[in-house]
């Protein structure tokens, strides 16, 4: 029997709400976010402690440093924590992401339910107000989650689970994009929670199908959602996700979901998500060790629907694209049944490409050649991005800490760069040339699914294939297998899933 979380069980999200600097001031705990060589504004009555407890050595303004102070029993605020900044030269979004993230923890190891957190605006006076906002939620947000596995009881309360957040200090304008900052931010983090949830599940419960009935609970206002098939796919001659699909008894799921944009636009962005919810190898099956890791390899469908569940909550704000929003996953099981696929097998894509698998462990450009075909026949795109767990080689490129990135249009490229700064979730662009791609010419089909290996450059290989299928359409390919899991505890993230490319998708869309 497969597994399932609690009944009635449903995920408690961080709870946040702007509030002005006074309300923050009273309650069970207070952080102030401090830059070394400052004192926190916090009144005439602590100024004076924190200036002593700053002689002395107790009050920790390092980066990440915390130092919490207990008042009166009958004092309106009952404990005051600081939550050091660093060098203020230094601070940005990323600095403030993390500080939220600690005085998140701290405040649940307090064991407080509420705590507020004041960010001085002389704190952050190098930072976008907006920009801040937002970094500040997301850290809350994303430091607070902890995936809930399948158990016998339901999960206790936790605390350190609401905040008020003020902003002390700044100028009308300011404050009011600070707040908008924080609306969007927690949005953005909400998703990459949702991402992480699914990313996170256990391959027999995050199936093909439980995919798709995640993207149909994402349906509703702009959002609309369909599902094709097995016998849809075939109808459409989707031969190489079919074939990737074949050794596995789950049946394949290929999403369709799309963000209508208001007007009469007829341009199209179609954002496309690998959706191998496990990958064996197939029949060129990986080695034992750490293949439980391969849950992972749908992040790029997780990326997809992430970001789609922060487009249904109103993650572009006043901003309106010019472009219709298409996501689509293609979500199949890579098994080595008695069905599957074999070494030299031929199979068609969907726009008639024969192709030569010479490795069915390289079943994620496969099912992506199929989603990029069904995006140009069916959505005529102004553009297009793919997200995949593709290569092992990127990671041994690049390591956890970032995403390689590559394409045939290097405007598209360039604003996905610029998103993954601003979303502090960094892209390294790979080369992508036509010696890459002569090299997944075969001779027993228009294509083979994998360069020799005197060829190396294993990454490329894997952007050079699906580039056939891309045509001339601007289409960029980001390859997430090293920053979806696996990286530097940061705060915010603390092992597991990532929930990568959901913030910086959504920065992205706002460039359209």
């Amino acid at each position: 029997m497969v597994p399932r979380a609690p009944a009635g069980y449903k995920r408690a999200h961080m709870k946040l709400r702007t509030v002005p600097a006074a309300a923050a001031s009273r309650g069970p705990l207070t952080f102030v976010l401090v830059p070394d060589g400052a004192l926190p504004e916090v009144g005439a009555p602590l100024r004076g402690a924190l200036a002593a407890a700053k002689a002395t050595g107790d009050l920790a303004t390092g980066a990440r440093k915390v130092s919490l102070f207990h008042q009166p029993a009958k004092a309106a605020l009952r404990r005051l924590g600081c939550v050091g900044l660093g060098d203020r030269k230094k601070v940005d979004t990323e600095a403030l992401r993390r500080a939220a993230a600690v005085a998140q923890a701290a405040a649940e190891r307090q064991g407080t339910k509420d705590f507020a957190l004041v960010v001085p605006a002389a704190a952050c006076a190098g930072v976008d107000a907006e920009a801040a906002g937002r970094a500040i939620a997301e850290g809350l947000v994303l430091g607070a989650y902890v995936y809930e596995p399948p158990r016998q009881q339901k999960p206790k309360p936790r605390a350190g689970q609401q905040c008020r957040i003020a902003v002390d200090g700044a100028p009308k304008r300011d404050e009011r994009a600070f707040t908008r900052g924080v609306e969007l931010g927690r949005i953005a983090a909400e998703a990459t929670v949702f991402a992480r949830d699914l990313e996170n599940q256990p391959s027999n419960i995050a199936t093909p199908t439980a995919l798709a009935q995640a993207a149909r609970r994402l349906a509703g206002g702009r959002v609309k959602v369909k599902v094709l098939d097995r016998a849809a796919m075939e109808r459409l001659g989707m031969g190489a996700l079919l074939g990737v699909a074949r050794g596995s008894a789950e049946p394949p799921k290929f999403l369709v979901l799309e963000y209508r944009a208001r007007g009469k636009t007829t341009k199209n962005a179609c954002v496309i998500g690998k959706g191998l919810t496990f990958d064996t190898g197939g029949i060129s099956i990986k080695p034992a060790g750490k293949m439980d890791e391969m849950r992972y390899d749908m992040c790029g469908a997780g990326a997809v629907l992430g970001f789609f569940h922060a487009l249904a909550h109103g993650a572009l704000g006043d901003h309106e694209p010019k472009h219709n929003l298409i996501g689509l996953v293609a979500a199949a099981e890579n098994m080595p049944g008695h069905n599957a696929q074999k070494p030299g097998d031929v199979v068609r894509a969907m726009d008639g490409h024969t192709i030569e698998v010479l490795n069915t462990d390289a079943e994620g450009r496969l099912v992506l050649a199929d989603a990029i075909c069904y995006a140009k026949k069916f959505h005529d795109p102004a553009v297009m991005v793919d997200l995949a767990t593709l290569t092992g080689a990127v990671v041994v490129a690049l390591g956890h800490e970032m995403a390689g990135i590559m394409g045939n249009d290097q405007k598209t490229i360039d604003a996905l760069i610029a998103a993954g700064k601003q979303a502090d979730e960094p892209l390294w662009q790979l080369p992508l040339w036509d010696c890459h791609r002569d090299q997944m010419k075969s001779k027993f089909a228009d294509l083979a699914n994998i360069n020799s290996p005197a060829h190396g450059n294993g990454s490329t290989a894997g952007g050079a294939f699906l580039s056939y299928f891309a045509g001339d359409t601007p289409w960029a390919h980001l390859d997430i297998a090293g920053a979806a899991y696996g990286g530097l505890h940061k705060d915010y993230y603390k092992g597991g899933a990532a929930g990568t490319a959901v913030r910086t998708l959504l920065h992205w869309a706002r460039t359209l």
